[in-house]
């Protein structure tokens, strides 16, 4: 009996070995990982611009002709109907003096042709001439009103063809560009001179399209120039091409200058300081890989340093650069984030750290 008791312990603890050695043990995978570091975060963005005039226009004639004076150079200031070059006029001249003939003619004509109408009333009134006759006369009459009117509009078109061959200034303004010399043999439109309107100025800039949504129309702005240390203005985003430049590939940004000082002239090189409407919300740039779900289900995995176990976290992801990088908004600073294997992680599974690539 006393032998039995010992065979007895020593099953059992052979049979609770056995219990321990089937019980499974918890998969710990091994991930990579980077911690979010915590950096300097601006709440503006800065952009290079040029200073132009709201609205410029290249001027030049409406008719062709040989350029004979030039009256402005780059810098002159002008006022509206300003004389700003002159063609040839002796053509449009002749052309005018011809259409005059053309229309006297025609008013002769139809004199005449009204006198004969009359005539021929009175000798019907006699039985002298046929109702056919004065039928003839009366569309003649007709036909000469008509082509009298026709020289009369040919009249005023050269009068106004002759008037094409000074170019005035179409407003106020300042001439930034001349395009033409005299001598020159011009084409109907050809640009000759290039008048900035006095008023309202703008700095242009030239946006990159992966920063094209950085600024918004109607938003608020700080501008400085480069010539003019220490001053600032203010400012407001008028307008954002929605459409590239098809060479350049930019975007067009115009931001309209709030009361603009003397000492500010056109060509200006200006930085234009805008505030960031979501600076509460700091984004990331984190790997791809990082990254898994689609569209507004996108999500990262967070390791829980304590517990060395992933957590899911939902973010927003956008702006996909070349380098395969990505823009992700909800996280700070101190996040540790998976970066390779995110498919294969299940919630609250425990993770081993692996070393960053290169230690």
């Amino acid at each position: 009996m006393n032998k039995t008791i010992p065979l007895l312990l020593i099953a059992t603890v052979l049979l609770s070995a056995c219990k321990e050695e089937a019980k499974p043990q918890e998969e710990i995978r091994p991930v990579r990982t980077i911690t979010l570091a915590s950096h300097p975060s601006s709440n503006h963005a800065e952009f290079s611009g040029e200073l132009h005039a709201r609205q410029e226009s290249t001027l030049g004639f409406r008719i062709p002709g040989k350029l004979i004076s030039r009256e402005v150079e780059i810098g002159s200031v002008v006022k509206a109907g300003a004389v700003l070059a002159k063609i040839d006029a002796q053509d449009m001249a002749l052309n005018a003096l011809a259409a005059k003939a053309q229309t006297e003619s025609a008013q002769s004509q139809l004199t005449q042709l009204k006198l004969d109408l009359t005539r021929s009333q009175e000798l019907l009134a006699k039985k002298f001439v046929s109702q056919a006759e004065v039928d003839r006369k009366q569309t003649a009459v007709i036909g000469a009103q008509k082509s009298l009117q026709q020289a009369q509009s040919q009249q005023q078109l050269a009068q106004n063809q002759a008037g094409y061959t000074t170019l005035l200034a179409s407003s106020d303004g300042v001439i930034t560009a001349t395009l033409a010399e005299p001598g020159q043999v011009l084409a109907a439109g050809q640009p000759v001179v290039q008048l900035a309107k006095a008023g309202e100025v703008e700095v242009f800039i030239d946006l990159p399209e992966a920063r094209s949504h950085d600024l918004k129309s109607g938003q608020h702005t700080e501008i400085s120039f480069w010539a003019l240390p220490g001053k600032t203005y203010n400012g407001k985003v008028r307008e954002v091409s929605p459409a590239a430049d098809p060479v350049s590939r930019t975007y067009r940004a115009k931001v309209t200058l709030e009361k603009p000082s003397a000492d500010i002239r056109l060509g200006m090189s200006a930085t234009v300081k805008s505030s960031q409407n979501n600076a509460t919300q700091a984004s990331t740039t984190l790997p791809l890989t990082a990254i898994y779900g689609k569209d507004k289900g996108q999500r990262i995995w967070l390791v829980d340093m304590q517990s060395k176990r992933v957590k899911s976290v939902a973010v927003e992801a956008s702006q996909l650069d070349r380098n395969e990088q990505v823009q992700v908004k909800g996280l700070k600073a101190g996040d540790v984030v998976v970066t390779a294997g995110v498919h294969l992680l299940r919630e609250g599974q425990a993770v081993k750290l692996l070393p960053a690539q290169g230690e």
